[in-house]
């Protein structure tokens, strides 16, 4: 059994105790894939077609979510434990909740950890190659951020520099043009005498 720990938004609907018991002592259903290897997909086969409802800590629609685009993800998943399994879960959860924030508000550092969580959930069983891929082209974007970012700040300067000397220049306009106009003005009689 998977169990993961999701932070709730918005609950759509609950299950009575009666029905949540009886969800929650279910066992833990396994299937062969492919080579012969078993995996954990309980949560994909209990759910499947249900609403959205919040199973020991997890919103249950996340989980089903990931088992359906991902059927493979647990086969080699080795934790016995109970609370190991529900923090890979919570580790795997986080990393996927970290790669779907804004890059305006994602750091280096939470990509550095993000590096630590998808090696921790590797290393705990789990295929995450396709979070890895979906990690290297954040860091990538993160990378051309940074230097748009850079070449953003240079330009801005650049245009203050030229603004600057645009009202340089302005100012000598006038100061020439206030000269030009002296100098065109017509001599008065008291002027030539």
């Amino acid at each position: 059994m998977i169990v993961a720990e999701v932070d709730v938004l918005e609950v759509i609907a609950t299950l009575d105790e009666s029905e949540e018991s009886e969800e929650s002592c279910r066992p833990v259903k396994k299937s062969k894939h492919g080579g012969g290897e078993e995996s954990i997909d309980s949560l994909k086969e209990a759910h499947l077609g249900k609403e959205t409802m919040d199973v020991n800590g997890f919103q249950v629609e996340s989980v089903r979510r990931i088992f359906e685009m991902h059927p493979d993800i647990a086969v080699d998943f080795r934790a016995k434990n109970q609370h190991l399994r529900k923090a890979c879960m919570s580790f795997l959860l986080s990393l996927i909740e970290t790669l779907c924030m804004s890059l305006k508000d994602l750091s280096n550092e939470d990509l550095v950890e993000a590096d630590v969580a998808l090696t921790y959930v590797r290393d705990a069983g789990f295929k995450v190659d396709w979070l890895e891929k979906k990690l290297e082209i954040l860091k990538e974007k993160k990378e051309k951020e940074k230097c748009s970012l850079i070449r953003l700040e240079e330009m801005k300067d650049k245009l203050l520099e030229l603004k600057q000397k645009c009202s340089d220049l302005d100012a000598l306009v006038e100061k020439e043009e206030a000269e030009l106009l002296a100098i065109r003005t017509p001599s008065s009689f008291v002027d030539v005498l």
